[in-house]
C-alpha cells in the first residue's frame, strides 16, 4: 500500500466548487478535504477533482450514499453526553468535549475509530478554556495510541474565512507535542484503511 503524506482537512462545512478546492490545494497545501454536510449539499456539488474530495456522511444520512457518484466517503457520528452509543457503523466520532472521550476510547478499543476535534470551536472559548482544550486533546492523543484509534484535527470551517493552511495545522500539532510528519502519515494510513469504496456511476 502506497503511503500518502499530504495534509488533510476532514471537516469543511460549506459548499465547495472547483475553484475553492483548487485554492485549498494550491495555497493552503491541503491535499484532501472532507466535505461534511447533508444530502442537499452533496446534490449541489460540482467538483471535477474528485480524488481530492472525501464525503463526510452522518449516520442518519446514509441513504444519501446511493445518490452520489464517484466519491470516496466516511460515515461520522457526533459524540455527545449519551455514551451508550449507536453501534459501530461509523468511521469517525466528532468530539465536542474531550473528556467525554475516555469511556468510548476504552469501549471501542481496537476498532480504529477516528476521534475528530474541530478547531473552529476554539473561537468561542475563553483563553483559559483554550489552554484546557490543548491539555485534554493531548491526553486524548495518548489514549488514542493506547487503544488503537486515530486522533483527527479538522478546521470545521463553515465559510472560506475559517479554512486553515497546513502551516497552521502544524502549529496546532506542535503545541500538542505531536510531530506533524508523524501525524499526517498516521492519518493518511488510517484513511487508506477506512475509506469506503468509490460509488461508481451506473448510468
Amino acid at each position: 500500500m502506497t503511503k500518502y503524506s499530504g495534509a488533510v482537512d476532514l471537516s469543511i462545512n460549506f459548499e465547495c466548487d472547483y475553484e475553492t478546492v483548487s485554492f485549498v490545494k494550491k495555497f493552503l497545501r491541503i491535499n484532501k478535504i472532507g466535505l461534511h454536510g447533508n444530502k442537499r449539499l452533496f446534490d449541489a456539488m460540482n467538483v471535477s477533482d474528485r480524488e481530492s474530495i472525501i464525503l463526510k456522511i452522518h449516520n442518519i444520512e446514509r441513504h444519501a450514499i446511493n445518490d452520489r457518484k464517484g466519491y470516496m466517503y466516511l460515515v461520522y457520528e457526533n459524540l455527545d453526553n449519551s455514551l451508550d452509543h449507536k453501534g459501530t457503523g461509523y468511521d469517525i466520532l466528532v468530539v465536542s468535549n474531550p473528556m467525554n472521550c475516555k469511556p468510548m476510547l476504552q469501549k471501542l478499543a481496537g476498532k480504529c475509530i477516528g476521534f475528530e476535534f474541530l478547531i473552529s470551536r476554539l473561537k468561542y472559548c475563553h483563553t483559559r478554556e483554550v489552554g484546557k482544550w490543548f491539555s485534554e486533546v493531548k491526553y486524548v492523543h495518548h489514549l488514542c495510541k493506547k487503544y488503537g484509534h486515530q486522533l483527527i484535527l479538522s478546521s470545521g470551517a463553515r465559510n472560506p474565512y475559517e479554512l486553515l493552511s497546513m502551516k497552521i495545522f502544524d502549529s496546532f500539532l506542535n503545541k500538542l507535542d505531536i510531530l506533524p510528519n508523524e501525524y499526517w502519515s498516521s492519518l493518511n494510513e488510517w484513511l487508506e484503511s477506512k475509506l469506503r469504496g468509490v460509488i461508481y456511476d451506473t448510468k
